[in-house]
């Protein structure tokens, strides 16, 4: 009985990592005090969300030869340091350096590549460069160092594209929800494998951009995170019929004086959680501000208060967010 039960404990952990592995957790996995640098071959190219992979080889062709595993960060993010995958091609000689695994196996989270004309690419958000030379990559847009200057360029509305401001108080991991009396056995998944997405509240917290689009009787929010569609039913009674049975709930809304005001239930899923959110244009036009209340009103517990923002930027986009194996 303890050999089985050591075997499953082992399978449970395995699953764990697994899952870590690809919700971006990269931080648990790799060692962000190491230094690890390769000289190889690149071997096969993986560019796609939630993390790009490399293969590279080194030593090829003879009895030291190696092939690491390379991952780094997201194409989200890695688009809008200027960085895409036209950089790199298979067969390319490159030095590689970054975070080694913390096991020690062959695996390394890239943060600075070399080309073989002395040209570094930047993988990592707010990173130095590595070598001395001409660079790709830079993280001004994730920082909001080009913020929009002329006035008439802004959004008259919240219905615009806003991005996630990195490292900025308020914007980036802005939002906080306890567990446990949150948690809901939805009756259908949203995705498959990598491609299950989070809790429509957690979603909302993701650093990646949004966009609110007017439909008129529809309002649309367009996470980019795991390409998250949120319809809001405008201008009618919230009497959720229990079609959606999946984490984005069923959601109405209403406006009053430019802000939005959102309610989600999941009746869908038999639960009593229910979901209030607002959106609101600041008086500068450069921020899209929000607020959300969550609470179980069966639980008898205290309800779960957020805000956050987004910043304008002239250009930004929602792209297609490829998680899929």
């Amino acid at each position: 009985m303890n050999i089985v039960r050591l075997l499953i404990a082992s399978s449970l952990l395995m699953l764990m990592v697994n899952h870590a592995a690809a919700h971006h957790s990269w931080a648990a996995i790799f060692d962000t005090e190491g230094d690890a640098e390769i000289d190889g071959v690149v071997s096969k190219i993986v560019w796609r969300n939630p993390h790009i992979q490399l293969e590279v080889t080194t030593d090829p062709g003879t009895p030291e030869e190696k092939v690491w595993d390379i991952e780094s960060n997201s194409v989200a993010s890695l688009v809008r340091m200027g960085v895409n995958s036209e950089v790199l091609a298979e067969g390319t000689q490159v030095t590689i350096a970054g975070y080694p695994e913390r096991q020690g196996a062959v695996s390394v989270f890239m943060n600075h590549l070399l080309l073989p004309d002395n040209t570094e690419v930047i993988f990592l958000r707010g990173a130095e460069p590595r070598w001395e030379g001409e660079t790709i990559g830079t993280s001004d847009r994730l920082h909001g160092n080009i913020p929009e200057e002329d006035f008439s360029e802004r959004p008259t509305s919240i219905f615009a594209v806003w991005s996630t401001i990195y490292g900025a108080e308020g914007s980036h991991r802005a939002l906080r929800y306890p567990r446990g009396q949150f948690e809901i056995d939805y009756a259908e998944p949203r995705g498959v494998g990598n491609c299950v997405s989070k809790d429509v509240w957690t979603e909302m917290g993701a650093p990646y951009p949004i966009q609110l689009i007017d439909n008129g009787d529809i309002v649309v929010i367009h996470v980019e995170e795991f390409d998250t569609i949120r319809t809001v039913h405008m201008g009618i009674d919230h009497n959720d019929p229990g079609t959606v049975k999946n984490n984005l709930g069923y959601s109405t809304g209403r406006m009053e004086d430019g802000k939005l005001f959102v309610t989600t239930t999941f009746e869908g899923s038999s639960s009593p959680v229910q979901f209030r959110e607002t959106f609101q244009l600041s008086a500068d036009h450069n921020r899209l501000e929000y607020t959300s209340t969550l609470f179980n009103p069966e639980s008898g517990n205290a309800p779960a208060e957020n805000s956050r923002w987004w910043e304008f930027q002239l250009g930004s986009f929602v792209q297609p967010y490829d998680c899929s194996q």
